[in-house]
């Protein structure tokens, strides 16, 4: 949304917002939901039962496809191949999958392009969604609306796994900017008549206005819940606080951040219902979900999860290591041993649900620190922020008191002076006026002592980390 238009629209009563709203609701349902869609939730739900060798057969297949598929169309692969003298032939075997070179975020960001089919570029549907990343770096991932439609039928899948079908009546928390944040008074939400789908904003939770949307989840009683467990939690945690019941979902769905245990126990408690967490990327190439008995899978059908050691080297069942994803997905830009940059230990363990997928035991990151405005409104994830802003390397934002936000940013020659006032102005949509935001830029930015890299430093409110 264009600023013109986003003045336009911030300039409607609430009512009147709906209009849009829907209409965009329409439109991503038709790239979403549309095409062959179906098919691809009909050959999923067939294949969630299969056996041990037939996962490891479907995976074979699958990885051949790819490979095939790089080789032939993705440039960066054309020139790998010419350079090593490697080509299809010498890939048969899942372990034979790992003669190919770990890539990484920096080298994605230099050249997103080098990464793409060009035989899928070409077509005018290709669009392009960004990426932060885990140190705030932007990525652009290139993509097509029948990659998007097989993502979507993982999602419903997973739905599915906790008796939640498509239609049902919606309540969503999530980054998206739906009310100005100037507004003082509620409605703090909007609603997508066309998917069923309430869009409460996450920028308005202050502790004053967390009545207002208690009361609104009460009236429409939502069957589904998805939403930043961060946003949930502060909601939750204010029900509890008050001990306000009634609203009870068939099951809530996290994404996005990493979930914490102290979070699933207060949501849980306070909408006596189940928490049922997601773990996923932009990039689409992997997507890790609970199923119906709490258990972590990786979905064998999306891409392929490798767990290494510093040295590349795969750990011991049982011991935590860096995911290394390989996506089946995304067509147009298919990610192969990408290093996703988060910590994860899988586990041999066989679920009660019946589906031999791997287990995942613990998933280590996207804990992002908590910010906090001088009316004690929590803001949860900024990274939105810097998703379509060129020029710019890293960012960290630090907060050490509620009046103020530091952004340390290493730049590059694309940042201009409009790149600055841009970066303001998204900045200032979800943190208000009155909050003093500080840009300092450096040429680069400290890690902490074990080499990690934090987004986001807050010490200003603990209980809520």
């Amino acid at each position: 949304m264009n600023k013109l238009i986003e003045s336009i629209y911030y300039t409607l009563p609430p009512l009147f917002q709906n209009v849009p709203i829907s209409t965009y609701g329409y439109w991503l349902f038709k790239r979403r939901y549309g095409g062959n869609y179906q098919d691809y939730l009909k050959d999923i739900i067939k294949t969630q039962f299969f056996s041990c060798s037939q996962i490891e057969q479907l995976q074979r297949k699958k990885m051949i496809q790819l490979l095939k598929h790089v080789f032939k169309n993705v440039p960066f692969y054309q020139q790998w191949s010419k350079k090593t003298g490697l080509t299809i032939k010498d890939f048969r075997s899942i372990t034979d999958f790992q003669k190919l070179p770990v890539i990484d975020k920096e080298q994605i960001r230099n050249d997103p392009t080098l990464f793409c089919a060009t035989n899928y570029l070409q077509r005018k549907n290709i669009f392009i969604i960004y990426t932060s990343g885990t140190t705030g770096k932007p990525l652009k991932i290139f993509c097509d609306p029948d990659s998007r439609q097989l993502h979507y039928a993982f999602w419903t899948r997973f739905q599915m796994w906790h008796k939640v079908s498509f239609g049902m009546r919606k309540a969503t928390f999530c980054g998206r900017i739906i009310a100005s944040p100037k507004q003082l008074k509620p409605p703090f939400w909007r609603y997508d008549k066309f998917q069923n789908n309430y869009l409460f904003s996450s920028y308005h939770m202050s502790e004053e206005n967390l009545k207002y949307y208690y009361q609104k989840l009460l009236e429409i009683r939502p069957k589904q819940i998805v939403g930043y467990p961060s946003s949930l939690f502060i909601l939750a945690r204010y029900m509890k606080k008050n001990n306000l019941k009634g609203i009870k979902p068939i099951c809530i769905f996290t994404t996005a951040e990493t979930l914490l245990a102290h979070q699933r126990e207060t949501i849980e408690d306070a909408f006596e219902c189940k928490v049922a967490d997601q773990y996923g990327c932009t990039e689409m190439c992997v997507f890790i979900s609970q199923c119906e008995y709490g258990t972590y899978h990786v979905h064998p059908e999306y891409g392929i999860l490798e767990v290494l050691d510093q040295n590349g080297n795969p750990v011991p069942m049982g011991v935590a290591g860096e995911a290394v994803c390989t996506g089946f997905v995304n067509k147009t830009m298919p990610l192969v041993r990408y290093r996703l940059g988060d910590i994860v230990r899988l586990e041999q363990k066989d679920c009660p649900c019946g589906r031999h997928f791997p287990v995942v035991a613990e998933i280590l990151g996207r804990v992002d620190d908590i910010l906090i405005t001088p009316d004690g409104r929590p803001l949860g994830r900024l990274d939105p922020v810097f998703k379509e802003i060129e020029g710019i390397r890293e960012t960290q934002i630090v907060q050490t008191d509620r009046q103020s936000i530091t952004l340390n940013l290493v730049i590059d020659e694309g940042f201009t002076e409009q790149t600055k006032k841009k970066l303001l102005y998204e900045l200032r949509k979800r943190t208000g006026d009155q909050m003093k935001i500080h840009l300092n830029f450096l040429n680069s930015i400290p890690r902490e002592a074990n080499g990690k890299f934090r987004a986001v430093i807050s010490r200003t409110n603990e209980e809520n980390q």
